[in-house]
């Protein structure tokens, strides 16, 4: 008798030929992988803008006699809101929006202190002028002293600007010889030209130094 055989069948192993397909479809879709766009890096969209001195101011009126001062401008206080860099637009009584991508270029009250002695420099009435720090060996006829209240845009076109200021006779120790409070009126914006809102708020600031430039003594303090 033969003896019983028990055959054992294995798979076949791929050829080559049938893996080659496969090889080539997974290195395509590996090839694929590495050459997927990786998200490009955005621009910044956030906007700067500086406040600017009023061009060609007039003259205050200094009397028949034009004395010419010299005008220390010291540090100029703002209202705690408004000690960002942001945008403030008010939308409504009691809501101001502030807006990330709209910025001052410099702080705000940086910005009005440099302002307003730069108007005031090319008024008539003053010689020169200095802001804080002031030189210790720097002798000033008169100092002025700004709290700005506000200083923004509204959702409605309004432009809010108010301040209230004093000026000071530090070396006659005559303390304040005058002072008093400006609000700008008619001064309009489109709502989305943040340019155009900066420039308004100059305007105001302008009009405010005008304001204290005419309220500066015709005549010397008297010790």
């Amino acid at each position: 008798m033969k003896p019983n055989v028990i055959t054992r069948v294995f798979p076949a192993s791929p050829s080559i030929k049938t893996m080659g397909p496969c090889l080539l479809a997974a290195g395509l879709c590996l090839l694929s992988a590495c050459t997927i766009p990786l998200p490009s890096a955005q621009p910044d969209a956030t906007r700067y803008y500086l406040l600017s001195a009023a061009p060609g101011q007039p003259a205050a009126d200094a009397g028949p006699t034009l004395k010419r001062w010299v005008v220390g401008v010291r540090a100029v206080a703002i209202a705690p809101y408004l000690e960002t860099k942001s945008f403030a637009v008010r939308s409504q009584a009691n809501e101001v929006i502030f807006l990330d991508s709209t910025r001052w270029g410099e702080p705000l009250d940086q910005g009005i202190a440099r302002v307003l002695a730069e108007n005031l420099q090319s008024l008539k009435n003053v010689m020169r002028v200095s802001t804080q720090p002031f030189r210790a060996d720097e002798q000033r006829d008169y100092e002025v002293l700004l709290r700005v209240a506000a200083c923004e845009g509204a959702t409605n076109g309004e432009v809010r600007f108010s301040a209230g200021w004093r000026i000071l006779a530090p070396t006659a120790g005559a303390g304040t010889v005058a002072e008093g409070n400006y609000t700008a009126s008619g001064l309009r914006w489109d709502g989305h030209d943040y340019g155009q809102l900066a420039a308004k708020l100059s305007e105001a600031v302008g009009a405010l130094s005008r304001d204290v430039a005419a309220a500066l003594p015709k005549e010397p303090a008297k010790d």
